[in-house]
């Protein structure tokens, strides 16, 4: 990775806000997702700008030229109209190279996740040298803001990196999975009298499966064949200084560092050190989260060049991947 950007919409919406517009409460939203607030897109935005100008900064905190890129990836859910792909929209915005191959990735939240391992593929296979990966959207589109056990939870944005073929370690693997006979528990659904398609979702059932997808996938990118034993995948883990998680929900995330902690018999809250949550303050913003978090991380000193971080993620589908990554 030689260089990473992110965007957040102006507009925030805050829980206070959300009070005035649902049957809820400050409260209730902090104890159950950790979100304060998030960003929303205006009405001229989408994830196109969102993403355009997040590949921007990273290309300007890169240090190449636009040319040098030789392919672009972008993880999205929310491209209107559906296609062409965001990707090409992009490309064609900062005037990308004319010839340059481009591809629009949707796994749900994990999107970015599978962009990235799209484009670690090309790169090992010595296809492509340079290439950028983006994770952009805008989950405010297709937010039901009647729906209190929904619209606590999204918000909008973007983040992009470099990824540039080096001899030096980078990348060193990712897992991808998928669990296709419970994509009904987090769907696009019409409104009835709208219809307007928005997310539903069953919150129980989402919470049990992200919880163990997120520690297993932890496991698996760091032992691929499973054949580790307790001692051995703790020493392994140990190694690791963050883990980024896709932001979805504060309880999610601690529920998986404290599984972690219980299977590898590790001491209270090493784990949880571990975590950079962002949450907070922008929610939920699908593919965005992990690109934002780590953009957001660089820039203020959380994460150093030589870190050695896991990016884990999981989305509607239902998908989850993590990705084993040297800084």
């Amino acid at each position: 990775i030689i260089g990473t950007g992110s965007y957040v919409p102006e507009r925030i919406l805050t829980n206070r806000h959300l009070r005035e517009m649902v049957d809820t409460s400050d409260k209730w939203i902090v104890e159950r997702t950790g979100i304060r607030e998030r960003r929303i897109a205006s009405g001229e935005e989408t994830n196109v700008t969102m993403g355009r100008i997040a590949l921007e900064r990273a290309i300007e905190n890169s240090g190449i030229r636009c040319e040098e890129i030789e392919f672009l990836v972008v993880g999205t859910n929310t491209t209107e109209p559906v296609w062409p792909s965001a990707s090409g929209h992009i490309a064609n915005l900062l005037g990308l190279r004319k010839d340059l191959p481009f591809l629009d990735v949707q796994a749900g939240c994990t999107g970015f996740n599978f962009a990235f391992s799209v484009a670690e593929m090309f790169i090992k296979a010595g296809q492509y040298r340079t290439v950028a990966v983006i994770g952009t959207d805008k989950l405010s589109a297709i937010t039901d803001y009647q729906d209190r056990n929904t619209c606590v939870l999204f918000g909008d944005g973007a983040g992009a990196l470099i990824l540039k073929q080096s001899m030096s370690e980078g990348i060193i693997r990712s897992h991808l999975g998928g669990n296709a006979r419970s994509r009904n528990l987090l769907i696009l659904s019409k409104k009835d009298g709208t219809g307007n398609a928005y997310i539903r979702m069953e919150g129980r059932k989402v919470y049990t499966f992200a919880k163990k997808a997120m520690v297993e996938s932890c496991f698996r990118v760091l032992d691929p064949s499973g054949t580790a034993d307790k001692k051995e995948l703790r020493t392994l883990f140990e190694q690791v200084t963050k883990i980024i998680p896709h932001q979805a929900n504060a309880r999610i995330i601690m529920g998986a560092a404290e599984e972690l902690e219980s299977r590898l018999e590790l001491p209270a809250g090493e784990a949880k050190n571990k975590m950079i949550v962002t949450i907070e303050q922008y929610g939920n913003n699908s593919c965005a989260s992990i690109p934002l978090a780590l953009d957001i991380s660089l820039r203020t000193g959380k994460l150093r060049k030589g870190d050695l971080v896991i990016f884990v993620g999981f989305g509607a589908g239902l998908t989850y991947a993590a990705n084993l990554v040297r800084i």
